[in-house]
């Protein structure tokens, strides 16, 4: 009964903060001026609402009302239905949160690259994980990043050493198995690719049951001066999970870096993606692609910030929307005054099969140089009516050529992605879908 009044009385604010603020008090969490720092951020933060502009067409009420645990228990004894056929890769696993080294394996880059669960890190690898730390995103951003500085437990960092190429994959699994009450989980990535290095991720996010969650990540990537990185986000949850993610990546001189978002579910999903590209001949690649049914809700916020001349990049998302869904993009280059001779695209198309479903887009371009080639778009309507004459007048039925178009409006992104079993598992979970 006490429990309950003292509830009552908490704010919202207060009500969502405080199982992550316990979690962070009880865990073996370094003790850093970084988190000291976030967690005093946290005071002047809010929950963002719908009046906000960044926030206009997501709602955050479901999300913040509810009453999380934390919980590593798991009763799952094997994870073969998560991994991805034919994939040979490094493998980190958490369930719920927690690190599983039964159903880790880190056998392929050994000596090459350092890869490690946060919780875990010792010696050089702890003091140059915490050198770098909040380097990118500090909590200074929002509540949410602002909340994973200043309490995230567990995370993966991956540091890839100078002058050395991974020769396989990295894939980080993460496997939700909520129960009767909401789960949550935090979960802080530290990727440091040096010069002259490279490395490919793919981070995968599964849900086991019916039960309700909610994820908060936090993902820096630091590209040191020639050296590469491709991370492949796969959001494979069920309806009843929520995630905020937000990833950014620096760029130095000849860099190139490749973000994949894949979104096939989720109740809300907010991803917020930051490109800064900090010296020249930089190539960056921004791609996603949402496949939503249901009431499914997926809000994409990238932006692209070109700070010195001779860069390109490539920005392209994309969404088919049926039913209830909503899909939201907000999109923004920004080329600053020093940055001439830059190269930067960036489109939107979206498909809706219903006339229920949504998109809400908004590409922007803010360009402080003259000496550049930019654009940008975006386009949403139903599936190209020629194609299917063309598809039908050739004795293909109705239903084939619908999946045939839908396929290959949504494989324009997928094939560019360079890991052949990867490409090949998100073909299948698409024509799966349709």
């Amino acid at each position: 009964m006490t429990n309950q009044t003292l509830t009552t009385n908490k704010s919202q604010k207060e009500k969502f903060l405080n199982p992550f603020t316990q979690l962070g008090k009880n865990g073996k969490g370094m003790e850093l001026d970084i988190r000291a720092k976030a967690i005093e951020a946290l005071k002047d933060h809010e929950i963002p609402t719908r009046k906000w502009e960044a926030w206009k067409y997501t709602d955050l009420k479901t999300i913040a009302n509810r009453d999380y645990q934390f919980s590593g228990e798991s009763s799952l004894d094997q994870i073969t239905s998560f991994q991805i056929p034919d994939l040979e890769a490094d493998q980190l696993v958490f369930i719920n949160g927690v690190y599983q080294d039964q159903f880790s394996s880190l056998t392929y880059n050994q000596n090459l690259v350092t890869i490690s669960p946060i919780s875990e890190l010792q010696g050089e690898d702890k003091s140059i994980f915490e050198t770098h730390l909040g380097s990118l995103i500090n909590g200074e951003e929002d509540i949410f990043s602002a909340l994973n500085t200043a309490y995230a437990q567990e995370g993966v960092f991956i540091r890839v050493k100078r002058g050395k190429n991974a020769v396989k994959p990295i894939h980080i699994i993460h496997i939700s198995q909520a129960s009767e009450q909401p789960l949550a989980t935090q979960f802080r990535n530290l990727f440091l690719i040096e010069e002259n290095s490279s490395v490919e991720v793919i981070e995968s996010q599964h849900s086991v049951g019916e039960g309700v969650s909610f994820s908060n990540s936090v993902t820096e990537i630091l590209v040191r001066k020639n050296a590469g990185v491709e991370y492949v986000k796969l959001q494979l949850e069920s309806d009843q999970a929520s995630q905020i993610n937000s990833t950014v990546v620096y760029q130095e001189d000849d860099s190139r870096a490749s973000v994949f978002t894949i979104t096939m579910s989720g109740e809300t999903v907010r991803n917020n993606l930051r490109m800064r590209l900090d010296g020249q001949n930089i190539e960056s690649h921004l791609m996603g692609i949402n496949l939503l049914s249901g009431s499914q809700h997926v809000d994409h916020h990238t932006e692209v910030h070109h700070l010195k001349p001779h860069c390109f990049s490539n920005e392209l998302y994309k969404g088919i929307m049926s039913e209830m869904s909503t899909g939201v993009f907000n999109g923004k280059i920004h080329v600053y005054p020093d940055a001439q001779k830059t190269n930067a695209f960036q489109s939107n198309r979206n498909i809706l099969l219903s006339d229920t479903a949504n998109i809400y887009t908004k590409p922007q371009l803010e360009i402080y140089a003259d000496d550049v080639k930019c654009s940008h778009g975006a386009t949403t309507g139903r599936l190209d009516e020629e194609a299917m004459f063309y598809l039908r007048a050739r004795g293909i039925k109705e239903y084939d050529a619908r999946i045939m178009l839908i396929y290959a409006f949504a494989m324009e992104v997928v094939d560019n992605i360079s890991i052949e079993p990867v490409r090949n598992f998100i073909s299948s979970l698409i024509q799966n879908r349709f």
